[in-house]
């Protein structure tokens, strides 16, 4: 059951310093010019497995590519609770 005196705290602190939750937000999301890079140094990387690693290095290049497509699907995809930060609170969790 949500805790009503904490709400309060958290809706006061929004309305108050909204930089300070943007940034909070950021802590829990991943970067996605991480993902980015990761993605092309994986693409990169593809072909030279490919050539210099025989058919085991194709399995790791269509391995590898694949993940590079799944970093990039969901490089910008906002976090599910990132409206609300409370909700994924756990219990005894200070903000």
């Amino acid at each position: 059951m949500p805790d009503p005196t904490f709400d309060a705290i958290v809706s006061q602190l929004r309305a108050e310093d909204p930089d300070f939750i943007r940034r909070i937000r950021k802590l829990d999301s991943p970067h996605g010019t991480a993902r980015l890079v990761l993605a092309v140094l994986l693409w990169t990387l593809a072909p030279m497995c490919i050539v210099l690693g025989g058919w085991t290095g194709a399995i790791m290049a269509v391995v590898g590519g694949a993940y590079g497509v799944h970093l990039m699907r969901h490089r910008q995809q906002p976090h599910a609770g990132a409206a609300d930060p409370a909700r994924h609170r756990r219990p005894g969790a200070s903000l």
